[in-house]
């Protein structure tokens, strides 16, 4: 599954804030940044900011909820009221213009990175904590076609308003596409990450001490390339609708 790369003025901060809140293994890398890993999901990585944030993510992070007969993250309100406590904040992103309400609530992380607590879904029941990443779009049905290809996932629900696709073994969160008009501008502030694994069986061992090689590097990129992205230097693209992919060694 795609990584999700989120800029911050603090991202220790914003890491601690998301290993708390996800309950993921938390480390620093080599650049600076620190990385929260789940398990069966992806990694979410905090790196230094390039720029202020001044508009809506264009991705962002739903995260699943239960009942109180149900093992698993916690209730709806009982999620929201843990993240404000650990420094999220609600926040208005339209989701109260409609005649009905919404059932989700919407807040932001620590630097102001939206995110989404759902109310309990039967299709994200076995997700664990993060239920989907979410991608708006202005063609949520010509950008899947990208992903599923670029992830090998296969589409598995296809809505007027959205796309989602999943891992053939069904497990851990969801990687959507959410038809939006009009859609977040690209900035450096969030992208996506993909994994590069090693060659002759090395990604099996999934070791930092069998990376892959640089030719390996360029051959996901022609992959990519071919699939519909565009270079953008030395192991970054971006996808059809812009967003930036930074290509990252497989772990």
């Amino acid at each position: 599954m795609p990584g999700v790369v989120f800029e911050a003025e603090q991202p220790r901060v914003v890491a601690e804030f998301w290993a708390t809140l996800l309950v993921g293994d938390l480390a620093g890398d080599d650049g600076g940044g620190w990385r929260v890993r789940l398990p069966d999901g992806p990694t979410i990585h905090l790196v230094g900011a390039t720029a202020g944030k001044t508009t809506k993510n264009r991705i962002h992070l739903d995260l699943a909820s239960g009942d109180d007969d149900t093992p698993g993250p916690g209730t709806q309100n009982a999620i929201v009221d843990r993240a404000i406590r650990l420094g999220a904040a609600r926040v208005d992103i339209g989701q109260y213009a409609g005649a009905v309400p919404v059932p989700w609530q919407v807040l932001a992380d620590p630097a102001g990175n939206e995110f989404c607590v759902l109310e309990p879904r039967p299709e994200y029941a076995a997700t664990g904590a993060l239920a989907a990443v979410v991608i708006d779009s202005p063609d949520p049905h010509r950008l899947a076609e990208f992903w599923s290809g670029a992830t090998r996932w296969p589409i598995v629900r296809t809505e007027p308003e959205f796309v989602s696709l999943r891992a053939a073994d069904g497990r851990g969160p969801w990687l959507e596409l959410l038809s939006a008009d009009p859609c977040p501008p690209v900035t450096p502030r969030c992208r996506l990450e993909l994994a590069v694994p090693a060659s002759d069986g090395n990604s099996a061992a999934g070791t930092a001490s069998s990376p892959a090689a640089p030719g390996e590097f360029a051959a996901e990129a022609d992959r990519l390339r071919l699939l519909g992205a565009t270079r953008r230097g030395a192991g970054r693209l971006v996808d059809p609708d812009g967003t930036v992919i930074d290509l990252v060694p497989g772990r």
